[in-house]
C-alpha cells in the first residue's frame, strides 16, 4: 500500500446508543489524520476522555463499505463493517474472550470533498449477539482540514 497523502484533520464524533430503552450520547473531538492510499482513505485519530487517551480509531472509507476499527487503553479490540447489502460478523476481544456479534448496517452515507480535506460520515446500524439484538447505534462523523 503506497501513501498517497497524509493531512491533518479536526474529528468531530458524535455516538448514540440505544440500548435497554436506555439512551447515552457521547461527542468527542480531537486531532486525527486523513491518509489517503491506493485501497481507500483512511481516517486515524486518538479518543480521548478526561483529558487520557482511550482508544486509537481507524475509519477506512472504500467505495464499498466503512470499516471502523477501534483497540482501547485495555486492549479489547473491535473491527466492524459497515454495508447496507450484508450482515458483518465478528469478534469483539473483551477480557473474558471473543464475543461473537453480528453488525446490520441500515444507512450509510459518505460525503468526502478531498480537494479541501473534508467529508462527514452517518451510520445507523445494529448489533446482535446469539440472534439477540444488543442496540442501536447512530454514528455521526465530520472532518476537515
Amino acid at each position: 500500500m503506497e501513501e498517497e497523502k497524509n493531512n491533518q484533520v479536526a474529528v468531530n464524533l458524535k455516538t448514540t446508543i440505544f440500548q435497554d430503552g436506555e439512551r447515552q450520547d457521547f461527542e468527542f473531538v480531537e486531532q486525527g489524520n486523513l491518509v489517503k492510499m491506493s485501497n481507500g482513505l483512511y481516517l486515524r485519530f486518538k479518543e480521548h476522555q478526561d483529558d487520557k487517551e482511550v482508544a486509537a480509531v481507524t475509519i477506512k472509507i472504500t467505495d464499498e463499505h466503512v470499516q471502523l476499527t477501534r483497540k482501547d487503553e485495555m486492549g479489547h479490540q473491535s473491527r466492524l463493517i459497515f454495508n447496507e447489502e450484508k450482515i458483518h460478523k465478528t469478534a469483539y476481544q473483551t477480557q473474558f474472550g471473543a464475543l461473537k456479534i453480528e453488525v446490520k448496517t441500515k444507512e450509510v452515507n459518505c460525503e468526502i470533498i478531498e480537494d479541501d480535506n473534508s467529508g462527514s460520515l452517518m451510520i445507523d446500524y445494529e448489533l446482535y449477539t446469539g440472534g439477540m439484538i444488543v442496540g442501536e447505534y447512530n454514528i455521526r462523523l465530520h472532518f476537515s482540514a
